[in-house]
């Protein structure tokens, strides 16, 4: 269990965006609340009779001690999670009584219009704007429905588009916002989007999509503040002078095992060309090149001089003669190891953790291997991840993974093992794999591949990044020069550009759309083979870890056959249900409890999105293999083992007070990374 016992808990404390007003002196949960003389619980969610209703208080709120009087006492933190006692209406206005727990003590009323309903913990975020266009908001679910369903809509899209970034949308428009233009980092400008309601779409390309009703706000919203027109693209020379402190760091991953001699060296080779290219160029400063060797163990067990070794920080990178030095001692190994597979997530999961990234926004890892990667089941590895954790380890500290897999004839059984791992592992979102095979690993066309990948990235420092679509060129027919289609090497591009657009959109200060609640398309309308939004679940550092520690035990318990394997199943998907549900619910005995109540069903409907396990029914786990299941709950092992590293990176997680590792701070997890 990773539990860091919180600063205060307020009784038995529900989900609280930042640390619960209760813990900060002076706040309006410093007052006394409430404690009726019969105990009593909040409202029920409408035909549920287990789901408690809640909300999300919006910048401003202040609680008063009847519906319609005047509020008293200072505001209640932003986007706390309240629990609802009763509603009622003073004059024209709706009035909620809320409480910071479930157990019957209440805080006051406050106006419904500074409060968003908290159905269910999933909220989404925007990806990245590069490759797709910017999202329109609608005011009604029916004009983006029938947007949606046209054939045109791409060129009917544009042109709401255009008089939105013009800002000449007239009265009658069917949006009443757009996206901002570049990426908003919820880590700097904490955003929510909660999901408020939502209905099926459908596409006239075939495609299937949701349009969803969300609630737009975050902690720099405040209630006096004029409505701002919705933001402009920003101007090219502002946005070239901000692109002057972009910095970018490439760190090479390289496989040091006896196969890999000859391809270490081709790899030192690229760097030394490349920081002699750098050192007579502007941009000598500004990019920086890092390595790290892995290797596996022996027949023995034991490691073969290391398992993972930083040879060269991004540090290093900026001193070309200390650089050089530290590469020379990287040599690839003079013995056999246990096997063919190679302990490559290590050697990435190394670059991640320990190479210094501050002051780099640009931030790549590129993976040369000849052998697929032990994963997270293999007693032999070191990380127990599988690719797909570190693919969202990656992705949450910024960085994106490239894979240059030399398909050697030695490794001919283990190719297909290898291309399984490594395509989704280097799936970039909106965008597309960073995998680059080298068909017969020949050296020549190695070094063109590294090459290119270096010189694609380096090639970005040039150029101001437009969100906006930026399709891959068609492939290139294959030759022995150029062995990795040219599209895959645009995709690198447009992850440099991605990159830089997060870059700006930090820099500008870019906000979410304030205070509103409108319909958006969870897919790009113009492509909706891309993701507009980004399906998140917001929990706590206390959550996750009880989280963790049910699943530990569920897993453990059917392992050790201590339950049937339907009374399992019921025990991982009551787990999951409640926290999309009831976080603060997910620890101890509830997930038992919820399965033999029977009451999952009405944890489920309403929900817009399942996890993998939601989607599953009782009779297709019963029907699979035991080998489905093993590999299940494998993957399931691995995510638990994720569960540490998201808790242990602070810089994931908010809290109102700045202390990001108490146990009441919280963070958007991404829905695939839950069971």
């Amino acid at each position: 269990m990773i539990r860091v016992p919180p600063l205060a808990r307020f009784l038995a404390m529900g989900l609280v965006v930042g640390l619960s007003a209760a813990i900060l002196p002076g706040t309006a949960a410093a007052q006394t609340p409430s404690a009726p003389a019969e105990a009593r619980t909040p409202l029920l969610m409408p035909g549920t009779t287990s789901l408690w209703q809640r909300v999300l208080t919006r910048p401003g709120a202040k609680a008063a001690t009847e519906p319609g009087g005047a509020s008293a006492g200072p505001e209640i933190p932003a986007l706390s999670m309240l629990f609802v006692y009763g509603r009622a209406k003073s004059g024209d206005a709706d009035w909620i009584e809320v409480g910071t727990t479930p157990g019957g003590r209440t805080l006051g009323w406050i106006p419904a219009a500074e409060a968003i309903d908290w159905k269910q913990t999933m909220i989404v975020l925007f990806t990245n704007p590069v490759n797709r266009d910017r999202a329109l908001f609608f005011k009604e679910s029916d004009p983006l429905l029938t947007l949606m369903e046209s054939p045109d809509a791409a060129a009917r899209a544009a042109t709401l588009r255009q008089a939105a970034e013009t800002r000449a949308l007239p009265p009658d428009s069917p949006v009443t916002a757009i996206e901002p233009p570049s990426w908003i980092d919820p880590a700097k400008t904490f955003y929510l989007l909660p999901i408020l309601n939502w209905t099926d779409g459908y596409f006239a390309s075939g495609f299937s999509g949701l349009a969803l009703e969300v609630a737009a706000t975050s902690l720099q919203d405040k209630p006096d503040q004029p409505d701002q027109p919705d933001p402009a693209k920003p101007d090219p020379e502002e946005a070239a002078k901000l692109l002057e402190g972009y910095r970018a760091g490439v760190v090479f991953v390289v496989d040091t095992t006896i196969s890999m001699e000859p391809y270490v060296a081709r790899t030192r080779a690229t760097i030394e060309a490349l920081t002699a290219k750098l050192a007579a160029s502007e941009e000598g400063d500004r990019v920086s090149f890092g390595l790290v060797g892995f290797r596996d163990v022996m027949p023995d067990g034991t490691p073969d001089g290391y398992i993972a070794k930083v040879f060269a920080t991004l540090a290093d990178g900026h001193d070309r003669a200390s650089l050089l030095g530290r590469l020379d001692a990287a040599s690839a190994s003079t013995a056999d190891n246990l096997d063919f597979r190679e302990d490559a997530l290590a050697g990435v999961k190394s670059a991640l953790d320990d190479i210094d990234w501050t002051g780099v926004a640009g931030r790549f890892v590129v993976l040369v291997t000849d052998a697929s990667p032990r994963r997270a089941s293999d007693p032999n590895s070191s990380t127990h991840l599988d690719p797909d954790q570190l693919r969202l380890l990656a992705q949450s500290k910024g960085a994106a993974l490239m894979v240059i897999h030399l398909k050697t004839p030695a490794g001919k059984v283990d190719h297909a093992a290898a291309e399984d791992a490594y395509t989704p592992m280097t799936a970039y979102p909106n965008i597309g794999s960073l995998y680059f095979p080298v068909e017969g690993g020949d050296v020549p066309s190695f070094g063109t591949v590294i090459d290119r990948i270096s010189e694609t990235i380096l090639q970005q420092m040039d150029t101001v990044p437009q969100a906006g679509v930026a399709d891959a060129p068609p492939a290139a027919a294959p030759s022995p020069a150029k062995p990795v289609a040219e599209n895959a090497f645009a995709r690198a591009g447009l992850v440099g550009r991605a990159m830089q657009l997060a870059y700006l959109g930090r820099m500008e200060g870019n906000q979410p759309p304030r205070l509103f609640s409108a319909w958006v398309s969870d897919r790009d309308i113009a492509n909706p083979a891309r993701k507009t939004l980004d399906v998140r679940v917001l929990i706590s550092r206390n959550q996750l870890s009880d989280l963790q520690a049910t699943l530990k035990a569920i897993i453990d318990a059917g392992e050790s056959t201590r339950v049937a394997p339907n009374d399992f199943f019921r025990q991982l998907r009551s787990a999951a249900a409640t926290m999309t549900r009831r976080p603060e619910g997910v620890g101890g005995e509830n997930a038992r409890r919820l399965a033999d109540l029977g009451l999952i069903g009405e944890y489920l409907e309403g929900l817009p999105y399942r996890s993998r396990i939601m989607e599953l029914s009782e009779d297709d786990w019963l029907s699979w293999s035991f080998g489905q299941q093993r590999q299940f709950l494998d993957d399931l092992e691995a995510k638990v083992t994720l569960y540490r590293q998201i808790y242990d990176n602070t810089d994931l997680w908010i809290a109102l007070d700045g202390d990001r590792s108490g146990g009441d701070a919280v963070s958007p997890i991404p829905l695939d990374a839950l069971p």
